[in-house]
């Protein structure tokens, strides 16, 4: 179902994005790093350094599935999803096409599809867009949206203010330098960044896990936090920050944005590498982020019920497989992650007391 207005508001947000993307196109080649960053454009604030990583603690158990269809969906006509209208992977708006495509766009399709199984999902799915973060749960909690569909870390912290699906991607948080002429990073990985300004995004767990850093020598990155994760792209690409730290599904799409920007190389300090869902050796994630939808938390019980008996449909592994080798080439995960045994208990039981999933 199609929201009045919803034309216009869409043509609203391709123009910014449009504008900010003309923006980080600009450079015609890498950007020189100053001596000395530049001041911080307004809005733009350098976060005090703490003892502690903000308490992240991963959440990889849901409600139990149930094929049910939400009653309070249904009546409403339509799926209301908060998205990133600048996650090139996950949610970006398309300007060619003028609609949202990504990673979690099919995602939130195939629900959408399971819903209404006669329709066309994109006639019953509609998109607003939302900070980053927990500036999305505001509007989860006002029932302006139904599901919050951002490359969003399920926490136990967050966990107390939303329910989350099942894990739909394994990631982890790594860090976007800029290139040097000769295609290598500038500073090859984390534990070159002691004393160098690092951005995300306010209110992330991104933000609060680079301020709890320290290197093998003890020294700190010097976290600096932006409205949005793609304003840090831009202070990179001007030489303000010397790296942004996000979720490796995201800065994977500010790749190939900025050319002149490149993904780190070089692993954590042993003690911090985070690789157990990563395929491969040549790891640079330093957190471990269970990617979930998150919902409300007294009244999406019969929603995240439902999305995750949805994931759990062999359609949907098809669903999953080819978006994943559309929108997240070069992501290292090993693959749809299977779900937890379910729990009934919200929050759920600490994460600490359950096995680890086996290695793949």
């Amino acid at each position: 179902m199609t929201a009045p207005g919803r034309t216009a508001t869409r043509t609203r947000r391709a123009a910014c994005l449009a504008a900010l993307l003309a923006v980080l196109s600009g450079c015609t080649g890498p950007a020189t790093p100053a001596s000395a960053p530049p001041a911080r454009p307004p809005g733009v604030a350098q976060v005090p350094t703490t003892d502690t990583a903000g308490g992240v603690c991963p959440v990889r158990r849901s409600l139990p599935p149930d094929p049910t269809p939400p009653r309070r969906i249904l009546d409403k006509g339509e799926l209301v999803a908060g998205v990133d209208p600048s996650d090139a992977t996950m949610s970006h708006w398309d300007a060619g096409s003028q609609r949202f495509e990504g990673f979690n766009i099919e995602l939130m399709l195939a629900v959408t599809r399971a819903l209404w199984p006669a329709d066309d999902p994109r006639d019953r799915l509609t998109f607003k867009a939302v900070p980053p973060g927990q500036g999305a749960f505001t509007m989860l909690e006002n029932g302006e949206i139904d599901v919050v569909a951002t490359s969003l870390t399920a926490s136990c912290e967050r966990a107390r203010r939303v329910l989350f699906s099942n894990d739909y991607l394994d990631s982890g948080q790594t860090v976007l330098v800029r290139r040097r002429t000769d295609g290598s990073p500038e500073f090859a990985g984390i534990e070159q960044l002691g004393g160098r300004r690092v951005c995300a995004a306010a209110n992330t767990t991104s933000l609060a896990m680079i301020a709890g850093y320290r290197t093998a020598a003890g020294a700190r990155p010097v976290p600096v936090q932006a409205v949005h994760p793609i304003d840090c792209l831009v202070m990179l690409r001007q030489g303000q920050v010397d790296g942004v730290s996000t979720d490796d599904n995201i800065l994977l799409g500010f790749t190939r944005m900025a050319p002149d920007t490149t993904l780190v190389t070089e692993a954590p300090r042993p003690d911090l590498r985070s690789c157990a869902y990563h395929r491969d050796e040549n790891c640079t994630w330093f957190t471990d982020e269970p990617h979930a939808f998150a919902f409300h938390l007294t009244e999406g019980r019969e929603l995240v019920a439902f999305v995750n008996h949805v994931l759990a449909r062999p359609p949907t592994a098809k669903v999953w497989q080819d978006a994943h080798e559309r929108w997240l080439a070069g992501h290292r995960d090993r693959g749809m992650p299977s779900p937890e045994p379910p729990t009934t208990d919200w929050p759920p039981p600490d994460p600490a007391s359950t096995s680890p999933r086996p290695a793949d």
